[in-house]
């Protein structure tokens, strides 16, 4: 049911592979309850991206994005520790975090369409969506789609 859900939000949002010449985005659509994100929608183009893929952290997709007046990360991993990997991921491990206020959800869904590494492991490029709720209420979902070329 949330993979379907995330399907048509998704398709709201305009989810998709971009190219390497679009400018890297983090787009997010929030319920007013998801916490710990305070703002209910936003697109920012060209943000200040950190993305990295930490094996000695549980094999976690770490995104550290700042836009204007936020500063948001994202850590996405898989219960059975194996790095993310391009495809679809349901009801894996996602952490929000904003103004040091996190919240883990152990069943967040997400899809990643592009995940290129350098030959040292460096992420150098990634596109993703991704169905973050904080708790069981059905008004607190987080959406978000990533696009990211490192040094876009």
């Amino acid at each position: 049911m949330r993979v379907l859900a995330l399907t048509c939000a998704l398709s709201l949002l305009g989810a998709g592979v971009a190219s390497a010449a679009d400018p890297s985005t983090f787009e997010f659509d929030a319920d007013a309850n998801a916490f710990p994100i305070t703002a209910t929608q936003g697109t920012w183009t060209t943000p200040q991206f950190v993305v990295s893929q930490r094996a000695w952290d549980d094999n976690t997709l770490h995104i550290d994005v700042s836009g204007p007046g936020a500063r948001y990360t994202v850590d996405l991993s898989r219960h059975d520790g194996t790095p993310v990997a391009t495809g679809t991921h349901t009801d894996q491990k996602a952490l929000v975090i904003n103004k040091g206020l996190g919240c883990r959800d152990l069943a967040a869904d997400y899809t990643v369409d592009r995940l290129d590494l350098d030959d040292q492991g460096v992420v150098t490029a990634l596109d993703l969506s991704l169905e973050h709720r904080c708790g069981d209420s059905p008004d607190n979902a987080l959406l978000v789609n990533v696009h990211y070329v490192r040094g876009a």
